[in-house]
């Protein structure tokens, strides 16, 4: 089967909080098209690229079953570059372009003669509508996967029509239907052409709308190292599993395993093969999300120091990104300094005891053995409320502590992980 993929190759630079920086050469285009020439897909990906982009690379996916044939090489064109942050497990991912994109490039690609399908993604923003004309009018299936800004959202509406699957995220679905509610942009989508809509969320899975039916597609669990292009591969195993199936429900829930897979490794052509997949789809664990209101966790940690606050600043940010409602004592009742009276002191106490009494869950931060958090954990335990210790150093716990806890990890994902069983 023979997939053609327009989209771009850029260079990623991924930072870490600790101001590690690790690059390696990506794209939306380049992570779709090596995803799905693992799935057996013959790729001729549609691309601009300059001398950045060396011949061992060229030539290495070539091996793979990717062509660069049809791309455009430019003595003097510079790939985007990005700064990537929150690739990590459940973070915010923010890509932040380093380069100006808009250079006015002529680039007209066209379908060669085998071609079976068509998988867009913008490059410099654009989608070109020629392309889809000509695929639409032989009949080929079209997938479509915008991005979050303006003129790429403006140009995805003008072509919805020719489309055949729509792949986005919540964002994208909301801008793209012009609605504020994901029922209503479904419904709105539905009606300007796609025949199969694929909301993409993350850990949550993602939904699937066609015809009548709304199926909730969930995700697999994996060890993260890096989220990052893990939509675009999602979205060329999809397309290429589809290209050969006709199956959509399974081709997303092959999808789905493939992503899983990709974001275990940064080496981005060691991403599963077919025959791993169909394998793996039976073996790797589903991330099941219970749609139950979040339950209201109270994080219990000391912030006296710069670098206490900043803990619990960080570990409150993460809980949140993974969609927790978080009462963090020090930021809804405020800090307790020297200068305040015998009286301001006990309405904070009071006020703390509060925000504890109305919490679902405790989790506690146990790596610098805080009085206060000892008494907070001593009075959840006897209140009845479960509490989840967080510690990321080697010394021993108290006893009173240690069996205080209902269970204690040693890494933000995997407490997220334990919280979201207890949803």
């Amino acid at each position: 089967m023979s997939l053609a993929i327009y989209g771009e190759i850029g260079i990623d630079f991924l930072l870490e909080s600790n101001t590690k920086i690790t690059h390696r050469i990506g794209g939306a285009g380049l992570y779709a098209s090596v995803t799905a020439a693992k799935q057996g897909a013959e790729v001729d990906l549609l691309t601009v690229y300059g001398p950045e982009i060396e011949k061992y690379s060229i030539d290495f996916w070539g091996t793979m079953g990717v062509s660069t044939k049809q791309s455009l090489y430019l003595e003097n064109y510079s790939v985007p570059r990005y700064i990537v942050t929150g690739y990590k497990a459940f973070e915010h991912k923010i890509s932040t372009p380093m380069t100006d994109l808009k250079i006015g490039i002529n680039y007209s690609p066209s379908l060669n003669n085998v071609c079976q399908g068509l998988l867009l993604f913008p490059v410099d923003h654009s989608f070109p509508e020629s392309l889809c004309e000509q695929a639409f009018e032989i009949g080929l299936p079209i997938f479509l996967d915008p991005k979050p800004n303006e003129k790429s959202i403006r140009q995805a509406r003008n072509i919805l029509k020719y489309t055949t699957a729509l792949l986005v995220n919540e964002e994208e679905a909301l801008l793209l239907s012009e609605t504020t509610n994901i029922n209503e942009a479904i419904e709105t989508l539905k009606n300007k052409g796609p025949k199969y809509i694929i909301i993409k969320q993350g850990h949550r899975g993602c939904i699937l709308a066609y015809g009548n039916k709304i199926i909730e597609v969930p995700a697999y669990k994996s060890n993260v190292i890096c989220t990052l292009g893990s939509g675009d591969a999602f979205g060329g195993a999809l397309a290429a599993t589809f290209l050969e199936t006709g199956d959509i429900e399974y081709s997303v829930q092959i999808a789905n395993c493939v992503a899983a897979n990709f974001i275990e490794n940064l080496d981005i052509e060691t991403v599963i093969d077919k025959a791993g997949v169909e394998k793996d789809i039976h073996l790797r664990e589903k991330f099941v999300v219970d749609h139950v209101p979040s339950r209201k966790i109270y994080l219990a940690g000391p912030f006296f120091s710069d670098q206490e606050i900043q803990w619990v600043k960080h570990v409150s940010d993460r809980l949140e990104n993974a969609k927790f409602t978080v009462l963090s004592p020090s930021r809804e009742n405020g800090f307790i300094s020297k200068s305040m009276s015998f009286e301001q002191r006990e309405k904070i106490f009071q006020l703390d005891i509060e925000l504890l009494n109305s919490c679902d869950i405790v989790v506690a931060l146990l790596d610098h053995d805080d009085a206060g958090t000892c008494f907070e954990i001593g009075y959840a335990f006897e209140k009845g409320i479960p509490v989840y210790g967080f510690k990321t150093s080697q010394t021993d716990l108290n006893n009173m502590i240690q069996f205080g806890c209902k269970e204690i990890t040693g890494n933000i994902e995997e407490l997220i992980r334990t919280l979201y069983g207890q949803r």
